[in-house]
């Protein structure tokens, strides 16, 4: 938390509680379109760690449905291409 109280709501975007209330002040009033304008729920989580605070923030508005969250999905692994190859050939 910085001295003005702000502090970083998704680690993985870097994305702060001031911008995302900055985005509600301009009409964002559900998850997704929370997600798709501060990139907030997108990084390497997917949500896993932000994503119901999020959603509990979209909920407190008085405005737009309600039955939109954000969906956490399994983060995507790395795999090589010596893995993907199927294994080291010495050509």
């Amino acid at each position: 938390m910085d001295n003005n109280g702000d502090f970083v709501v998704c680690r993985c975007e870097n994305v702060t509680y001031a911008e995302m209330m900055k985005e509600m002040e301009r009409g964002v009033n559900n998850a997704r379109e929370m997600k798709l304008k501060t990139r907030a729920g997108m990084g390497f989580c997917n949500g896993r760690t932000c994503g119901h605070l999020i959603n509990k923030m979209m909920d407190e508005t008085d405005s737009g449905p309600d039955f939109i969250h954000l969906r956490s999905q399994p983060p995507i692994r790395t795999i090589s291409f010596e893995t993907l190859a199927g294994g080291a050939h010495d050509d």
